[in-house]
């Protein structure tokens, strides 16, 4: 059998897992998730309303797109979950036909391949009812596309991607100071404008005050309940959870506000830059494109346990890198962020009550996932500024 049957034999063995084991059993648990709140925001585009202009819309431009689209054969709450959910699948299959061919291809691609179907198993439900698989579809085509030297069509997607969620342009950020370090320095400045274009080519019909506060809306929000500075809250005492069971917040969710938390939310901030910075500096010392989608994930690594939100829908960003890890030699690491996917699953949505209301279950599963990850950051970074990241298999092309 040819490498693309047995990749086409991989997508499909995904859709198969994605189909059952989202809807029955016990890795199908939707007792909280985000379709309610699609559902609102598809019945307004279909409308004829605008995001940011009609009504207020907390994600980028293009998070409109699978929303829109799910609203498309219905307007009741089954049909608009049910076309979301294939929207998906197709993102997520193409997630991980997209990784395959970005870890090499041969052995290590289908390796990278048949760890994605797990995906489902590993993540639950919420690979149904949360648009991440999307812009990481785009995140990871647009990396491939850098890896095949087609850097026009690579930060075109990036753009997209950013302008879906933002979490790309780290990725573009990563890839561009790479180019830069590579001598390209007007070649990383070309395609930084190409980059910049595509976001204000989308973001400028919006532009005003709605706009505005889609970007407002998460600077205000409070530390999120599952994000490690929310761990160290929860230790240090003296912060009070945000909503409740039955209603959350005004920013639609839970988090910890008073006590330690603006203290703790500051230093976290400072975090992030810190290993942001590292990261992207540590970007510039290899050529290899291995080297550049390593650091890329370390960014996301980074961005996921020391922001001051880690939404479980994150993890979905997480496991097509934590596959190529596996077979670029960061066999520890990807051990970790698995661990760590896993337990999120066994938090949420099962127990994410029980995190509201403080029981010490909930709390140490997500402190130990919070931990794992730390942990797994620490040793990818230590790894990319001592060694070059060159194991086993067929290289990528640099160019």
């Amino acid at each position: 059998m040819s490498e693309r049957a047995h990749l086409a034999l991989a997508g499909l063995a995904l859709l198969a897992v994605f189909a059952v084991a989202t809807t029955v059993g016990p890795f199908s648990d939707v007792t909280v998730n985000d379709l309610y709140v699609y559902e609102q925001y598809a019945r307004l585009l279909h409308d004829g309303q605008l995001p940011y202009l009609d009504f207020g819309f907390e994600y980028p431009p293009l998070a409109a797109l699978p929303l829109w689209l799910a609203g498309v054969f219905g307007r009741d709450p089954a049909s608009i979950a049910w076309t979301f959910g294939v929207l998906m699948a197709v993102c997520l299959v193409a997630g991980q036909q997209l990784a395959a061919r970005l870890a090499g291809g041969g052995r290590e691609g289908l390796t990278v391949a048949w760890l994605l179907v797990l995906a489902p198993v590993a993540i639950g439900a919420s690979v149904r009812t949360h648009f991440d698989p999307l812009p990481i579809a785009l995140a990871l085509g647009g990396l491939l596309a850098l890896a095949r030297d087609r850097r026009e069509l690579a930060f075109l997607l990036l753009g997209l991607g950013t302008m879906t969620k933002l979490f790309p342009g780290l990725l573009a950020l990563i890839a561009l100071v790479w180019l830069a370090g590579r001598g390209e320095w007007r070649e990383a400045l070309r395609l930084g404008a190409i980059f910049t274009a595509v976001v204000l080519a989308i973001s400028l019909p919006f532009a005003g005050a709605g706009y505005a506060d889609s970007f407002q809306f998460h600077l205000d929000r409070p530390v999120q309940i599952e994000s490690t500075a929310a761990t160290v809250l929860f230790a240090l005492g003296g912060s009070d959870v945000t909503g409740t069971n039955l209603r959350p917040d005004r920013f639609k969710s839970n988090g910890l506000d008073g006590g330690h938390a603006e203290t703790v939310e500051a230093l976290f901030a400072l975090l992030l830059v810190v290993a942001t910075a590292a990261i992207v500096l540590l970007a510039a010392r290899r050529p290899t494109t291995r080297h550049m989608v390593l650091c890329g994930f370390a960014a996301l690594l980074a961005f996921v346990t020391l922001g001051k939100v880690f939404s479980p829908q994150y993890v979905i960003w997480l496991a097509p890198f934590a596959a190529l890890a596996w077979v670029w030699g960061q066999r520890a690491v990807s051990l970790l962020v698995g661990a760590a996917i896993v337990l999120t699953h066994l938090e949420f949505p099962s127990r994410y009550f029980d995190l509201i209301n403080v029981r010490t279950e909930a709390v140490l599963i997500v402190a130990a996932r919070n931990a794992l990850l730390l942990v797994a950051l620490a040793l990818l970074v230590a790894s990319l500024g001592t060694r070059t990241t060159t194991t086993g298999g067929r290289a990528l092309r640099s160019g």
